[in-house]
């Protein structure tokens, strides 16, 4: 077999969206010209050895990288795409992403780990975001009052959590499913907690209504989520009877009670017509006075993700795998490897999860 017909062509494209580059730019620095590149990147041509190995250096990835056979289609990702994200911005943090599940897959090979155990619910007329949000609240054994820890909770069902650097404050949450079903849910780790707990929420809503049912209106699919997240954290039989006297005082009360943000909350009061739409803009004005949009007082307790730091932990505290032989693992670079994996604690036992 051949070297070129060994390699993995379409991780080219990766490589180079991981790095936030053009063809163009990338022709110009390298001098294998974008017609080479464009023609390798869709495994029409391959490039000779010495361009495929400058490549790799001027990518700053090992060749083992260029070698996993997995292809690890990114499908189902939702996110709200902001207007000033820019589509070089979109297309890192999705490499990255798709690195992140080849890396999963990879280290689950051979290790038993909890699985996906949630049902799946399609949206109509006949059930609403709001109602499927009831019937996983059930499902969760969650019959009244706040939500529990997020994350104890989707952990304990099979959820990979993976707190995650988007390269951008404007993207909260995105959620997939390996080549070998793994469910993960990537979560941006700069937002303060309250909104972390929401964005789970909201991706939860993508995993159980829009991983197997292609959703009926595609610029609905935000919604949908957003919907059922607020019924999953603020139910609407129990909030109606709470908000119906809604004054600023209560919010830091509530916000304790029902661990969501106190924007959550005031918009929860407005879509259940607890609050007028003048009250909503009131409310909206004194919190941007205040700086409240970004960073609200009281603060909610971190709630930590274990399950991936089970996975790494089993790696190196269990297996002792050193940083450079994990590194080879995963087929990433040392300078990769230190921005993405974090130290992990030494107390996890995954089979406790399990």
């Amino acid at each position: 077999m051949s070297l070129e017909s060994e390699i993995n062509w379409s991780l080219l494209e990766v490589a180079r969206n991981l790095r936030m580059l053009t063809q163009k730019s990338v022709s110009e620095a390298t001098g294998i010209s974008q017609a080479a590149l464009s023609k390798a990147e869709h495994d029409v041509q391959p490039l000779s050895e010495n361009a495929f190995a400058n490549l790799c250096n001027f990518y700053d990835l090992p060749l083992g990288f260029f070698y996993q056979r997995s292809n690890a289609p990114l499908g189902h990702l939702y996110f709200r795409r902001k207007l000033t994200l820019s589509d070089k911005i979109i297309d890192g943090f999705l490499a990255k992403v798709r690195i992140f599940m080849m890396i999963v897959d990879e280290l689950t090979d051979g290790v038993e780990m909890p699985g996906f155990d949630l049902d799946s619910y399609r949206v109509s007329e006949e059930s609403t975001p709001s109602d499927i949000a009831k019937k996983i609240r059930y499902d969760l054994k969650i019959y009244q009052g706040a939500m529990p820890n997020m994350v104890d909770t989707l952990e304990a069902h099979g959820i990979i959590i993976i707190p995650f650097d988007f390269g951008t404050e404007k993207i909260d949450g995105l959620s997939t499913v390996t080549q070998k079903n793994h469910v993960l849910m990537f979560i941006n780790r700069t937002m303060p907690n309250d909104r972390i707990r929401y964005s789970m929420a909201h991706e939860l809503g993508h995993i159980v209504m829009h991983l197997e049912h292609a959703p009926r209106n595609a610029s609905e699919v935000e919604n949908e989520a957003d919907e059922f997240a607020s019924e999953l954290l603020m139910p609407e039989e129990e909030m109606k009877k709470q908000l119906h006297d809604f004054r600023l005082e209560l919010l830091p009360v509530l916000k304790k009670k029902w661990k969501v943000s106190m924007r959550a909350l005031i918009r929860r009061a407005k879509d259940l017509e607890c609050i007028s739409a003048q009250q909503y803009r009131n409310f909206q004005i004194y919190f941007s006075k205040n700086g409240y949009n970004k960073r609200e007082p009281i603060n909610l307790p971190a709630e930590v993700p274990a399950l991936w730091k089970a996975l790494l932990s089993l790696y190196k505290d269990e297996w002792n795998y050193t940083d450079k032989q994990l590194m080879s693992v995963m087929h990433v670079n040392e300078r990769d490897y230190k921005q993405w994996i974090t130290p992990w604690p030494k107390i996890i036992d995954l089979q406790t999860l399990m």
